[in-house]
């Protein structure tokens, strides 16, 4: 495969995209983060809220635990 022909997988992804990469429904999604369920936190590029791929990789592993559990 040739350079032109390589798509790059991205290291970011809005909160809609991190709620489909994890199965989920936005608005669940929105309401498990507020409660601190899901144990991600976004990166912050001025308003813009992105969440990381390596992350939430990591977070799924770690078997989803909910913010301040043990990882």
């Amino acid at each position: 495969m040739s350079d032109k022909q390589q798509t790059l997988e991205p290291l970011l992804i809005s909160p809609s995209e991190a709620a489909q990469l994890l199965g989920l429904s936005r608005s669940f999604f929105y309401e498990n983060l507020s409660t601190g369920r899901i144990g991600i936190r976004p990166v912050s590029f001025g308003k813009k809220k992105l969440y990381s791929v390596a992350e939430l990789r990591a977070y799924v592993l770690a078997g989803c635990p909910a913010m301040g559990a043990d990882r």
